[in-house]
């Protein structure tokens, strides 16, 4: 999964269904409710924690994400640190959190104003009045009065904490107002990111995000099981997409958690290919990585399947160690363990398995050392996921290693409320030296989002068949 948001919008994709034969069967699992409005309650939980971890004497500023006149037809999609906070999905937004002596604590919050010519074209907004009486903010103003308020918000702060929701305007106007006001300030007033302490607080769900990432995660597994259904030789991968997105939307979604992957063939060997626009062959193995965002959580699925309904030799052999080395992955995780140890795990099981077909040869553990695996195994087994398909959150690697040597080096502990993804893969392409054609074009990568509990795991999403035997079954159908 990817943190970009789908470019395969929703009108334009829900033309390609309506254009095409239905949506072949009923759905294995039943699908969520659309998700209900979250209670303000949460984000109250998560703005008391966060100025309970504010230093005292400080200020932070979370601006909303700009308001993107994109093509695609999704909806808005609000920061996701500033929906964290404040629930408020509204470009422009500005949420202010104080914390002093003198003023304790405060939330104010800055929103466009009510105007019923706008809002017939673009819905109701909550306005200043429904900043505090909907939101919860202790005061709510009109965002073009952020400026102006700016010195007596900073007044007798010692640190600005901020995030600018990617609006470069906003951080100079911020941070020219910050410099301004620090002027004549007796001692140097420092600007620092608010994401470390808000990134770590995400890292952790509470009860409340977990049930939207169970339904995120179950409402995706619908999704491969949609796609089954319409593989076959002679298929272009587009018609895969198109009903699984369709199947996404339908069962509440807003959108994509990320660009659905529907690699065939050569395709299937590239890690984040995303045209979906060749037409599928007999023999060839197909890579689905596709999942939906519900409620604002995401889910990350990969199913791996032969096109033509049944695994050749060199393809379930393939297909078996990846599986083998996500089951010893996932096995891995609990409470107190370290995050390299679920990679680590898995890179055994493909070192063992390449070198038993003969893809591999030397000394196993010169091999894991050296990383010589990474022509077939390229990337990591993990990363967070929760309001974003790649989560915020840290891992504890040193920034001086090289990419493959951050996985084996991550040292954050698992703990209870966490999510990560465990996916390894093995990818053979048609240019790697030395090996039989026979091995050629075949990528497998298996996918499944797994909750750290209080004694071990929870997967949210291995509904989707994985098993050879079961895979086959349902491609039969």
């Amino acid at each position: 999964g990817r943190m970009r948001f789908s470019p395969f919008g929703i009108r334009s994709l829900l033309t390609v269904v309506l254009a095409g034969a239905p949506v072949i069967g009923a759905p294995q699992l039943p699908l969520p409710l659309p998700p209900p409005p979250p209670g303000t309650e949460l984000f109250s939980a998560h703005r008391q924690k966060f100025l309970e971890k504010l230093p005292p004497g400080s200020v932070a500023v979370v601006h909303a994400a700009p308001d993107g006149e994109g093509v695609s037809g999704d909806p808005y999609r609000q920061d996701s640190d500033f929906w964290y906070l404040t629930g408020l999905s509204e470009p422009e937004a500005v949420a202010v959190f104080v914390r002093d002596a003198e003023r304790g604590k405060q939330y104010l919050l800055f929103v466009r104003p009510r105007n019923s010519v706008e809002e017939q074209w673009t819905g109701i907004r909550p306005g200043p009045e429904g900043a505090v009486s909907l939101h919860r903010a202790d005061q709510g103003f009109p965002v073009s009065e952020f400026a102006k308020r700016g010195p007596e918000i900073f007044k007798g702060a010692r640190t600005l904490f901020f995030l600018d929701g990617r609006d470069e305007k906003f951080r100079e106007k911020l941070l020219t107002g910050w410099e301004t006001a620090s002027a004549d300030a007796p001692e140097p007033r420092p600007v620092a990111d608010a994401g470390s302490i808000i990134h770590q607080m995400r890292l952790v769900k509470d009860g409340a995000e977990l049930e939207l990432m169970r339904r995120a995660a179950t409402l995706s597994v619908e999704a491969p099981r949609a796609a089954m259904e319409r593989a076959r030789p002679g298929a272009f991968e587009y018609e895969l997409k198109a009903r699984m997105v369709a199947r996404c939307i339908e069962g509440g979604a807003a959108r994509m958690a990320y660009p659905p992957i529907v690699g065939s063939g050569p395709n299937s060997v590239i890690l984040h290919y995303d045209r979906a626009d060749r037409q599928m062959n007999a023999g060839e193995m197909l890579v689905n990585d596709t999942a939906c965002e519900y409620g604002m959580y995401a889910a990350d699925v990969t199913r791996s399947y032969p096109v033509s309904g049944r695994f050749s030799a060199e393809q379930k052999a393939i297909y078996q160690i990846v599986l083998d080395a996500q089951k010893a992955g996932i096995a891995k995780i609990a409470p107190g363990v370290s995050y390299h140890e679920v990679y680590d795990a898995t890179v055994e099981v493909v070192v063992d398995g390449l070198l038993r077909l003969g893809l591999l040869k030397g000394e196993r553990a010169e091999i894991i050392k050296s990383r010589a695996y990474k022509t077939f195994y390229p990337h990591g087994s993990s990363h967070w996921i929760g309001l974003n398909v790649h989560d915020a959150g840290s891992y504890r690697y040193s920034l001086t290693e090289d990419r493959y040597a951050k996985y084996a080096s991550a040292q954050t502990r698992l703990e209870p409320g966490m999510v990560l993804t465990v996916e390894p893969g093995i990818y053979i392409a048609e240019r790697t030296s030395g090996i039989e054609p026979r091995w050629s074009n075949i990528g497998v990568r298996i996918e499944d989002d797994i909750l750290v509990t209080a004694d071990g795991r929870e997967c949210l999403s291995c509904g989707a068949p994985r098993e050879i035997i079961d895979l086959e079954k349902a491609l039969a159908r």
